[in-house]
């Protein structure tokens, strides 16, 4: 059997991709599906391993070089786990041990945005550039950064967790993962309609007449970020509020980013982003000066779409290196 093939695994806070594919970055098969997390983590993991079999024999049972899993941390490299994160109902999740069982190969398992970052550096606009850092806006907000041609790891895989860094001192909004005023608390696919809800109520409470007409505070409120940014390009004068809000935010969020790693450019990607492009970048680009010392790098949507996290993870299938374990 050859091995030059690799999977990659893309683990959401609800779905699970998986494929299939060459050294080059040419993506041969794939699959998707929604995650149950209702039972317990055995039956998680059985998810995981049962999609990965059945994207390989698609491909007439080939061998594989390697797997790598890009998953929400925090997670663990040494002990190759998911450890307590905001999105997953489980203390932890052994995902290296359960694939390396199933398939008899070498995994390894890289923080989602991690995944992201070295996608975008190998294979995206941070191509030829040896700073380049990449945010990623979905169901929560993480973030990577190649510094001087190195993916930055820290001691358990979690440097560069730029959703828990703090942008809000006064701490309005309450995190996923328990601390308040995170960026990922405001700005991401989860927090953009409870902040809505939030900032309804305080406007309310300072009579602020001109928002009471706005569907967005019917029944219970928005329903996903989706109808936030409906309603403002629509007119709305709640939505435009909040995203006037969000935008400053996330221009704190990416000046803090700009701070933190020094990149030639900044590539933001996850589902907010990559279906919102100019109502996120616009507020980024022109207030993003207002916060960062550190001049202020290139910031676009990453051309990658969501397969740039996949494409970092299967990277690593080929070069395991990458992530020391």
């Amino acid at each position: 059997m050859t091995r030059d093939l690799g999977i990659a695994i893309d683990l959401g806070a609800t779905r699970m991709r998986v494929c299939i594919g060459t050294k080059s970055g040419r993506i041969l098969r794939r699959k998707s599906g929604k995650m149950v997390l209702t039972k317990g983590v055995e039956d998680y993991l059985s998810q995981i391993t049962g999609m990965t079999k059945e994207i390989v024999e698609d491909l007439g049972g080939k061998d594989v070089q390697g797997i790598c899993v890009a998953s929400p941390g925090p997670i663990d490299l040494k002990r190759g786990s998911i450890v307590q994160t905001a999105n997953l109902p489980y203390a932890e999740v052994k995902v290296v041990e359960a694939l390396e069982e199933s398939f008899g190969t070498e995994v390894r398992l890289v923080n989602d945005a991690n995944a992201g970052a070295l996608g975008e550096w190998l294979w995206g606009a941070g191509k030829g550039h040896g700073n380049v850092s990449y945010v990623t806006m979905s169901t929560g907000i993480g973030g990577g950064a190649v510094v001087d041609g190195r993916l930055l790891l820290g001691k358990q895989g979690n440097a560069a967790e730029v959703g828990h860094m703090t942008i809000d001192s006064s701490g309005r909004m309450k995190c996923g993962c328990g601390r308040r005023g995170h960026w990922e608390a405001y700005c991401s696919g989860s927090g953009i309609p409870r902040f809505t809800r939030w900032l309804a109520d305080e406007l309310g409470r300072k009579r602020e007449h001109r928002f009471a007409k706005s569907p967005l505070l019917r029944r219970e409120g928005p329903s996903d970020a989706a109808a936030v940014f409906r309603e403002a390009e629509g007119g709305d004068l709640l939505a435009s509020e909040v995203l006037k809000e969000v935008g400053r935010l996330n221009a704190i969020g990416v000046a803090n980013v700009t701070d933190a790693f020094d990149p030639e450019i900044v590539t933001v990607g996850g589902g907010v982003a990559l279906n919102n492009p100019d109502a996120v970048l616009t507020p980024i680009r022109s207030l993003v000066g207002d916060y960062a010392i550190n001049s202020t790098p290139d910031i676009m949507v990453t051309k990658l779409g969501d397969d740039v996290g996949l494409l970092g993870a299967l990277s690593v299938s080929f070069n395991p290196e990458l992530i020391i374990r």
